[in-house]
Protein backbone atom coordinates (compact mmCIF):
# COMPACT_ATOMS: atom_id res chain seq x y z
CA UNK A 1 0.00 0.00 0.00
CA UNK A 2 1.16 3.22 -1.07
CA UNK A 3 1.80 5.41 2.25
CA UNK A 4 -0.41 9.13 2.06
CA UNK A 5 0.38 12.01 4.36
CA UNK A 6 -3.61 11.78 4.07
CA UNK A 7 -4.56 11.60 7.99
CA UNK A 8 -8.31 12.33 8.23
CA UNK A 9 -10.81 9.37 6.27
CA UNK A 10 -14.23 8.39 6.51
CA UNK A 11 -13.19 4.83 7.72
CA UNK A 12 -9.89 3.72 8.39
CA UNK A 13 -9.20 -0.58 8.78
CA UNK A 14 -7.09 -2.06 11.13
CA UNK A 15 -6.80 -5.62 9.10
CA UNK A 16 -5.18 -8.09 11.06
CA UNK A 17 -4.61 -10.69 8.45
CA UNK A 18 -1.22 -11.27 6.24
CA UNK A 19 -3.12 -12.86 3.22
CA UNK A 20 -3.98 -9.53 1.10
CA UNK A 21 -6.22 -12.00 -0.73
CA UNK A 22 -7.62 -13.84 2.04
CA UNK A 23 -10.85 -14.18 3.49
CA UNK A 24 -10.99 -11.07 6.04
CA UNK A 25 -10.02 -9.13 2.89
CA UNK A 26 -12.36 -10.42 0.49
CA UNK A 27 -15.03 -9.25 3.04
CA UNK A 28 -13.89 -5.75 3.31
CA UNK A 29 -14.04 -6.02 -0.78
CA UNK A 30 -17.91 -6.57 0.03
CA UNK A 31 -18.30 -3.80 1.96
CA UNK A 32 -16.33 -1.10 -0.07
CA UNK A 33 -17.58 -2.55 -3.11
CA UNK A 34 -20.95 -0.75 -1.77
CA UNK A 35 -19.25 2.11 0.17
CA UNK A 36 -17.35 3.20 -2.45
CA UNK A 37 -18.06 7.01 -2.06
CA UNK A 38 -16.39 7.28 1.26
CA UNK A 39 -12.70 7.95 2.26
CA UNK A 40 -11.07 5.08 3.42
CA UNK A 41 -7.61 3.78 4.05
CA UNK A 42 -6.63 -0.32 5.08
CA UNK A 43 -3.45 -0.45 7.49
CA UNK A 44 -2.31 -4.36 7.14
CA UNK A 45 -0.60 -5.14 10.35
CA UNK A 46 1.53 -7.73 9.05
CA UNK A 47 2.85 -4.53 6.94
CA UNK A 48 3.67 -1.95 9.84
CA UNK A 49 6.82 -1.91 11.77
CA UNK A 50 5.15 -1.50 15.15
CA UNK A 51 7.65 -1.99 18.84
CA UNK A 52 5.81 -3.47 20.62
CA UNK A 53 4.91 -1.72 24.20
CA UNK A 54 7.53 -1.97 26.76
CA UNK A 55 5.44 -0.22 29.77
CA UNK A 56 8.51 2.23 30.33
CA UNK A 57 5.94 5.43 31.37
CA UNK A 58 6.40 7.97 28.74
CA UNK A 59 3.13 8.38 27.36
CA UNK A 60 2.37 9.02 30.85
CA UNK A 61 3.52 12.39 30.80
CA UNK A 62 3.01 13.43 27.01
CA UNK A 63 1.18 12.19 24.21
CA UNK A 64 3.87 9.86 22.45
CA UNK A 65 5.86 6.95 22.31
CA UNK A 66 9.63 6.49 22.84
CA UNK A 67 9.28 4.67 19.95
CA UNK A 68 9.19 6.11 15.99
CA UNK A 69 7.86 3.87 13.89
CA UNK A 70 4.46 3.20 11.68
CA UNK A 71 2.42 4.31 15.15
CA UNK A 72 3.58 8.13 14.74
CA UNK A 73 1.28 7.88 11.14
CA UNK A 74 -1.46 5.79 12.69
CA UNK A 75 -1.91 8.15 16.09
CA UNK A 76 -2.84 10.61 13.76
CA UNK A 77 -5.11 8.65 11.85
CA UNK A 78 -6.89 7.58 14.34
CA UNK A 79 -7.75 11.10 16.02
CA UNK A 80 -9.29 11.94 13.05
CA UNK A 81 -10.81 9.00 11.25
CA UNK A 82 -14.99 8.83 11.71
CA UNK A 83 -15.33 5.23 11.88
CA UNK A 84 -12.18 2.57 12.73
CA UNK A 85 -12.96 -0.64 11.75
CA UNK A 86 -10.86 -3.33 13.00
CA UNK A 87 -10.74 -6.74 10.69
CA UNK A 88 -9.06 -9.78 11.84
CA UNK A 89 -9.15 -13.51 11.30
CA UNK A 90 -8.64 -15.29 14.72
CA UNK A 91 -5.78 -16.89 16.10
CA UNK A 92 -6.29 -19.26 18.69
CA UNK A 93 -9.53 -17.19 19.56
CA UNK A 94 -7.74 -14.20 19.54
CA UNK A 95 -6.19 -11.33 17.77
CA UNK A 96 -2.99 -12.06 15.51
CA UNK A 97 -0.03 -10.51 17.54
CA UNK A 98 0.63 -8.05 14.85
CA UNK A 99 -2.52 -6.09 15.20
CA UNK A 100 -2.27 -6.62 19.17
CA UNK A 101 0.73 -4.81 19.17
CA UNK A 102 -0.88 -1.95 17.38
CA UNK A 103 -3.51 -1.88 20.28
CA UNK A 104 -1.29 -1.84 22.74
CA UNK A 105 0.63 1.24 21.54
CA UNK A 106 -2.64 2.87 21.34
CA UNK A 107 -1.64 3.14 25.31
CA UNK A 108 -1.12 6.75 24.79
CA UNK A 109 -4.57 7.62 24.04
CA UNK A 110 -5.68 5.71 27.20
CA UNK A 111 -3.08 7.73 29.25
CA UNK A 112 -3.83 11.44 27.27
CA UNK A 113 -8.16 10.71 27.61
CA UNK A 114 -8.15 9.88 31.01
CA UNK A 115 -7.41 14.02 31.95
CA UNK A 116 -8.37 15.02 28.42
CA UNK A 117 -11.85 13.55 27.20
CA UNK A 118 -12.36 13.19 23.60
CA UNK A 119 -14.33 16.11 22.10
CA UNK A 120 -15.10 14.33 19.05
CA UNK A 121 -17.78 11.46 18.48
CA UNK A 122 -16.08 8.55 16.44
CA UNK A 123 -17.16 5.00 16.43
CA UNK A 124 -15.57 1.66 15.43
CA UNK A 125 -16.66 -1.81 14.96
CA UNK A 126 -15.11 -5.26 14.32
CA UNK A 127 -15.27 -7.76 11.69
CA UNK A 128 -13.33 -11.18 13.03
CA UNK A 129 -13.80 -14.39 10.96
CA UNK A 130 -13.00 -18.09 12.52
CA UNK A 131 -12.52 -21.21 10.99
CA UNK A 132 -14.21 -23.07 13.28
CA UNK A 133 -17.50 -22.79 15.00
CA UNK A 134 -17.63 -23.13 19.59
CA UNK A 135 -18.82 -21.73 22.14
CA UNK A 136 -17.44 -17.79 22.80
CA UNK A 137 -15.06 -18.73 19.62
CA UNK A 138 -14.93 -14.68 19.57
CA UNK A 139 -15.23 -13.35 22.92
CA UNK A 140 -11.31 -13.26 23.69
CA UNK A 141 -11.17 -10.52 20.84
CA UNK A 142 -14.27 -8.58 21.66
CA UNK A 143 -12.83 -7.81 24.87
CA UNK A 144 -9.54 -6.91 24.04
CA UNK A 145 -11.58 -4.85 21.24
CA UNK A 146 -14.08 -3.52 23.98
CA UNK A 147 -11.27 -2.33 26.11
CA UNK A 148 -9.38 -0.98 23.38
CA UNK A 149 -12.38 0.94 22.04
CA UNK A 150 -13.09 2.47 25.43
CA UNK A 151 -9.83 3.90 25.53
CA UNK A 152 -10.06 5.58 22.25
CA UNK A 153 -13.27 6.86 23.61
CA UNK A 154 -14.98 5.26 20.56
CA UNK A 155 -18.66 4.91 20.65
CA UNK A 156 -19.14 1.24 19.48
CA UNK A 157 -22.40 -1.29 19.70
CA UNK A 158 -21.02 -5.04 19.93
CA UNK A 159 -24.02 -5.84 18.27
CA UNK A 160 -23.03 -4.50 15.02
CA UNK A 161 -20.07 -6.47 15.33
CA UNK A 162 -19.71 -8.78 12.27
CA UNK A 163 -18.54 -12.05 13.63
CA UNK A 164 -18.28 -14.97 11.11
CA UNK A 165 -17.32 -18.56 11.95
CA UNK A 166 -17.00 -21.11 9.93
CA UNK A 167 -15.20 -19.29 6.90
CA UNK A 168 -12.81 -21.60 5.75
CA UNK A 169 -12.28 -20.53 2.02
CA UNK A 170 -14.16 -18.07 -0.39
CA UNK A 171 -16.61 -20.25 -1.02
CA UNK A 172 -17.77 -19.98 2.32
CA UNK A 173 -18.24 -16.20 1.99
CA UNK A 174 -20.85 -17.00 -0.82
CA UNK A 175 -24.32 -17.73 0.71
CA UNK A 176 -26.94 -16.21 1.45
CA UNK A 177 -26.43 -15.57 5.43
CA UNK A 178 -23.32 -14.29 5.16
CA UNK A 179 -24.57 -11.58 2.54
CA UNK A 180 -27.24 -11.22 4.42
CA UNK A 181 -24.83 -9.92 7.16
CA UNK A 182 -22.53 -7.96 5.03
CA UNK A 183 -25.70 -5.96 4.08
CA UNK A 184 -26.67 -5.21 7.55
CA UNK A 185 -23.06 -4.11 8.07
CA UNK A 186 -22.62 -1.92 5.32
CA UNK A 187 -26.48 -0.45 6.43
CA UNK A 188 -24.54 0.11 10.25
CA UNK A 189 -21.43 1.99 8.33
CA UNK A 190 -23.72 4.38 6.37
CA UNK A 191 -26.30 5.13 9.52
CA UNK A 192 -22.60 5.81 11.09
CA UNK A 193 -21.40 8.30 8.64
CA UNK A 194 -24.51 10.20 8.35
CA UNK A 195 -24.42 11.23 12.42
Amino acid sequence: MQESKKTNYDVVVLCGSPHKEGNTVAILQLLFKELSNITKAIHFAYELHVHPCIDCGFCHNEFGCIFHDDMDMLYATIQQSTLMIVASPLYFSHLPSPLKAIIDRCQVFWEYYKNNPSQKKQHAMAILIGGGNYYDMFMPGKITLRHYFNSLQYHYDEDNFLLLPNINSKNDIENADIMKKVEQTIHYIHTVLQR
